[in-house]
């Protein structure tokens, strides 16, 4: 069984759509608990997230309560998928399997309130949460994270400030630095 996770409700067929992977997929996952993540509207910018070596979901926040602040009051469905017809390894992560056909759903599982189902999956150690920290190792490792997305996703610096809040609030001072640098006087 595999899982798809929606903040729509009443779907019989997931159909392929057009992502970051710039061709049209139904995405899934086999660990429910993973696909819970995304349950809300959230990216790269809010977290990283990525499975452990024995497949449990890992999310460190990005910025301060990032956690609450996206998935409080936030309701979900999940939505279970025959395997059939999806692969592994086609993107970047893993834990992703892509299909490029339509897919029938074969259940509908409610979930109320995300936010505490997940704090109820990491008591359970079914999730390991990494909540934002103010030390140097950790602010580094967000940073690197945050670049690495900028540069992938080919990130306008000049309006993403105007664009997306989190940019303005938490990224302003990496925005400003890629700016600098890339003004071109650093090159002989």
């Amino acid at each position: 069984m595999l899982y798809h996770v929606s903040v729509q409700s009443g779907l019989k067929v997931l159909k392929p759509h057009l992502s970051s992977h710039r061709k049209p997929y139904v995405y899934a996952v086999d660990n429910m608990v993973t696909g819970l993540l995304f349950g809300a509207k959230t990216d790269d910018f809010d977290f990283m997230i990525f499975t452990d070596e024995e497949n449990i979901p890992v999310i460190y926040e990005c910025y301060p309560n990032a956690l609450q602040k996206v998935y409080q009051g936030q309701s979900c469905f999940v939505y279970e998928i025959n395997g059939e017809g999806f692969q592994r390894g086609v993107t970047s992560w893993s834990a992703e399997l892509v299909n490029e056909s339509e897919v029938k759903v074969e259940n509908e599982i409610y979930i109320e309130n995300l936010y505490q189902r997940l704090t109820e999956e990491e008591a359970q150690n079914n999730l390991k949460i990494f909540r934002y920290e103010f030390s140097d190792s950790y602010r580094k490792q967000i940073t690197e994270h945050i670049v690495d997305r900028i540069i992938r996703f080919d990130i306008d610096l000049d309006h993403i400030m105007e664009q997306d809040h989190r940019f303005s609030d938490y990224y302003k001072d990496i925005v400003n630095a890629l700016t600098n640098i890339m003004d071109g006087h650093l090159l002989q």
